[in-house]
């Protein structure tokens, strides 16, 4: 049975958009735009990731300074900026109190979707055969992360 791969990441960013109070979803690898579920236009999101990016290197070049998450609060909207290898992904939402539920999340979606990036980013290794058995050498986790909410 063949299965594509980016599907299922736009669906699982789909799912984590309907986590919470959450306004949009960027998704970026280095400094490219993967996918852009924020509502604004591409300029505008290439132009945000670009200024995280570029914070979290102003953290990098002062030394021993390496930050994953960034948490910038306004009146109506709130930024959630998190950092996994070269994945970068932003979350807008509205309620302030979600920003822990919404960290862990994130968190969960960018450990358990490194596959799905992956197959992403080289779509030559996904040519919609069928389905491979992952090793079970241990070299790569697969079990999904459980987020209960806490009340």
């Amino acid at each position: 049975m063949a299965t594509l791969i980016t599907p299922s990441l736009r669906s699982s960013l789909e799912r984590l958009k309907h986590g919470g109070a959450v306004n949009g979803i960027l998704l970026g690898w280095r400094r490219q735009l993967l996918i852009n579920l924020l509502p604004y236009e591409e300029y505008r999101a290439e132009r945000l990731l670009h200024t995280v990016l570029d914070a979290q290197n102003h953290f990098l070049s002062g030394g021993d300074r390496h930050v994953q998450t960034f948490w910038f609060g306004y009146d109506t909207c709130h930024a959630l900026v998190l950092f996994r290898r070269d994945c970068t992904l932003i979350i807008l939402h509205t309620r302030a109190e979600e920003g822990d539920f919404l960290k862990r999340a994130a968190q969960t979606f960018l450990e358990d979707s490194q596959l799905l990036i992956e197959a992403l980013l080289n779509p030559s290794l996904v040519d919609g055969g069928d389905t491979q058995l992952l090793p079970d050498d241990g070299s790569i986790d697969t079990h999904t992360h459980l987020i209960n909410r806490v009340a």
